[in-house]
């Protein structure tokens, strides 16, 4: 605005200029004064006249600026000019020493004065309009928050050569009374102030958005009468609540809107003794509570679905385990095969076991391993039980968790250790201990031993040139969950020991 004035003084200065650019000139200055067209055409030739205009003009700028609280400012990159106004807004002292530039530099709080220069940058290389905030400390201590807008001003190459704009103190609507009432009826959400006598002291007409009441009808009722009946009892607010109500408190309830629909909302609050008043701030989560209990129910059906699956798989692996019976039975005279269908079963009877306890978890994605080693001993010691020898189990296992990918391997390496001990980890009079350790080392790794103090131990077992299939399938098994095996040499019998990784454990 500025650069405009002095432009219009330099066309003042042209005497040269045609009457008819002076006439629509003061018809772009929008005077008040009203002239005849007689009267015009005697001023026009009166170099007061346009003077007159402009400070005319000036004085309306002033006080429309005055009224608004809005000051102009202009900067050419090297010196500063400001209007009367904005003099104002920086409570500019008569009796300061120095330039208009250093009292503003004076002013400015260091937050300010770090953007700055960066700031000086965008305005000399913008070619649009620009908007920045700024905070100033006055000589007095006031504090205040200023908004600015700013327009390049160009020379006739199209280069900018200073900038111009408006500025306007805006302290008030933010933290001011103005402010806070702007933050609490502008936010989307629900804020209210609470009384301890259960009725609301101020809401934000957001609450009348939600539930549909008149701000009146919400004052007029204890918030009780909005809130869904089931919810109201841990909504009241008793002397109990009061003496254990911590600085701030969270919680969730129900409320019903004027139309009947129940929504749900989660509160934020903080009590303040002295008065008895709560402040709270309320969101209403209505869609993700709507959207939370149908994946809840998804994953219910999910839940049951997959008991289902574990179930069956369980019930087909009993009857396989029951043809293999019935197999070995028809081909009871030939030892050799006997022998391969109870090993065969029992393999499978180690995964049925498995699939039995997926499906009676509360947690479908994990099982206690130790329970599941108990079962299976049990399972394979009512197997080879005889009249003529004893198996005892000795057993030290953590409370491990495992999943369906590593419990089952893990499950057929036991049952082929543990079955091989019972099969040739008896003493001289037959009888048969076995011992099963398993925990958790450094790395969240799981460190697993079984072993038996048989009399007829072999040495080297896992790499003997004739391997058995209960040795390749151990290997093999070892191999699919990313562990390594090794057979103890210092031990009374046949010892193996076990580690897996820290995926195979949770």
């Amino acid at each position: 605005m500025r650069y405009e004035l002095k432009k219009l003084n330099l066309v003042l200065e042209n005497a040269e200029l045609k009457l008819a650019e002076l006439k629509e000139k003061v018809i772009d200055l929008k005077s008040p004064i009203f002239y005849t067209k007689e009267s015009l055409d005697a001023a026009l030739n009166d170099e007061t006249f346009y003077k007159n205009i402009l400070e005319e003009k000036e004085k309306v700028i002033e006080e429309t600026e005055k009224f608004s609280n809005v000051g102009r400012w202009s900067f050419d990159f090297e010196t500063m000019e400001w209007s009367a106004e904005t003099y104002r807004i920086f409570e500019y002292p008569e009796d300061f020493k120095g330039t208009l530039q250093d009292y503003y530099l004076s002013c400015i709080d260091e937050i300010t004065l770090s953007r700055l220069e960066e700031q000086g940058r965008l305005l000399k290389l913008s070619h649009e309009g620009r908007v920045m905030n700024q905070t100033i400390i006055t000589p007095s201590g006031n504090k205040k928050l200023l908004t600015f807008s700013s327009a390049p001003i160009f020379n006739d190459a199209d280069e900018i050569i200073g900038v111009e704009g408006l500025v306007k103190d805006i302290s008030e609507n933010i933290v001011g009374i103005n402010g806070l009432e702007n933050f609490f009826n502008l936010s989307y959400d629900l804020h209210c102030i609470v009384h301890l006598d259960m009725y609301f002291v101020k809401v934000s007409p957001a609450w009348s958005t939600l539930l549909g009441y008149s701000e009146k009808e919400l004052l007029s009722h204890s918030f009780l009468d909005f809130i869904h009946p089931d919810d109201r009892e841990e909504s009241t607010i008793t002397s109990n609540i009061i003496e254990n109500w911590d600085s701030t408190r969270s919680f969730e309830n129900r409320y019903i809107k004027k139309s009947g629909e129940v929504v749900h909302l989660s509160w934020n609050t903080r009590l303040d003794r002295e008065t008895h008043i709560a402040y709270c701030t309320v969101i209403d989560i209505t869609k993700s509570k709507k959207e939370q209990d149908e994946l809840l129910s998804k994953l219910s059906s999910k839940d049951l679905l997959l008991r289902e699956i574990h179930h069956r798989v369980k019930n087909n692996l009993q009857i396989i385990s029951s043809l293999l019976s019935l197999q070995s039975g028809a081909n009871s005279k030939e030892k050799h095969l006997v022998k391969l269908y109870q090993d065969c079963q029992n393999r499978i009877k180690s995964m049925a076991a498995i699939h039995e306890m997926f499906y009676q978890s509360e947690q479908l994605d994990k099982i206690e391993f130790g329970k599941y080693i108990k079962k299976l001993i049990d399972d394979l010691s009512n197997t080879f039980s005889t009249k003529d020898n004893s198996i005892k189990f000795s057993m030290n296992v953590e409370p491990v968790y495992v999943n369906l990918d590593t419990a089952i391997p893990l499950g057929l390496i036991i049952n082929e250790v543990v079955t091989n001990s019972i099969k040739h980890g008896g003493d001289e009079k037959g009888n048969v201990k076995i011992l099963i350790k398993m925990e958790t080392i450094e790395g969240g790794r799981l460190l697993m031993t079984i072993g038996d103090t048989g009399v007829n131990s072999v040495k080297n077992v896992l790499n003997s040139s004739d391997e058995s299939l209960g040795v390749l399938l151990i290997n093999s098994l070892v191999e699919q969950i990313d562990g390594e095996i090794k057979q103890m040499d210092n031990s009374e019998g046949t010892t193996f020991q076990f580690i897996f990784s820290d995926r195979s454990v949770f």
